[in-house]
C-alpha cells in the first residue's frame, strides 16, 4: 500500500499495490471509496504505478496555484524521473529533491559557511 497523509493528520484514499500480474476491480469490493491499485508481480512499487499514484494524490491532494502541495519522499528510484518534475510543476505540487528552492540559504549562505567552519576544524 502507498499511503499519504499531511501534517494534519488527513489522509488521502489508499493506494495498493497487489503481488499479481494482472489488477482485477473486484479486489476493492469493500475498500474506502477512492481508493485506487495496481498490481506488480513483485508486489513492489515501479515508477508506471508510481506515476498512477501521483495522479491519485494529485486528484485527492486538490493542489491550485494559491495552494501548492509540497511532497516528501523518500529516495526509492521510482521516484526520480524528470517526468515527476514535469507533472508535479503542471499540477502545482512542489516535488522531491527541491531543497534549493525552498533552503536558498543552504546552498548559498550556509553552504559556504559549512565549508569553511569543517575546514577549520579539520586544521585545528
Amino acid at each position: 500500500m502507498v499511503g499519504c497523509i499531511n501534517g494534519l493528520g488527513n489522509s488521502i484514499p489508499p493506494f495498493f499495490i497487489f503481488p499479481r500480474v494482472h489488477f482485477l476491480n473486484h479486489m476493492f469490493k469493500s475498500a474506502p471509496t477512492g481508493t485506487k491499485g495496481d498490481a506488480n508481480p513483485s508486489g513492489w512499487i515501479n515508477t508506471e504505478i508510481f506515476l498512477k499514484w501521483f495522479d491519485h494524490f494529485v486528484q485527492y491532494g486538490h493542489p491550485s496555484q494559491h495552494h501548492p502541495l509540497l511532497l516528501k519522499l523518500d529516495n526509492h528510484k521510482s521516484h526520480i524521473l524528470i517526468e515527476l518534475m514535469d507533472k508535479a510543476k503542471e499540477s502545482n505540487v512542489v516535488p522531491p529533491h527541491c531543497s534549493h528552492k525552498l533552503q536558498p540559504l543552504d546552498r548559498s549562505a550556509f553552504g559556504s559557511l559549512k565549508k569553511f567552519y569543517s575546514s577549520a576544524c579539520d586544521s585545528w
